[in-house]
């Protein structure tokens, strides 16, 4: 997310990946992947020097998807937090507005 982003951006994309990162079929989509990357490994020669890096990319790249919905999420949880103290502040002031007149 670029530092452009609006806050309604940023609570609209935390949703979406919240929704993704809650989701059963990705769970178990990811937990099988890493499963079979690891057995993979696991199983692969001392020798395939190669081969293992690659399945090490593979799951550092996945970790990266997971780490990257999971900020988005906590973003857009954060974004929310800050919408509501900005309207609880305009709350407060037009309360002391129509208080004063």
């Amino acid at each position: 997310m670029s530092d452009r982003t609006t806050i309604e951006q940023r609570i609209y994309l935390g949703n979406r990946a919240k929704e993704v990162i809650e989701n059963e079929a990705y769970i178990a989509a990811f937990e099988s992947i890493e499963q079979e990357i690891v057995e993979q490994w696991k199983k692969s020669p001392a020798r395939d020097e190669a081969g293992r890096q690659s399945l090490w990319q593979y799951l550092q790249m996945l970790s990266k998807v997971k780490a990257t919905l999971q900020t988005t999420m906590e973003t857009g949880k954060l974004a929310m937090l800050d919408l509501e103290h900005k309207q609880t502040l305009r709350d407060r002031l037009r309360g002391t507005f129509s208080r004063a007149a």
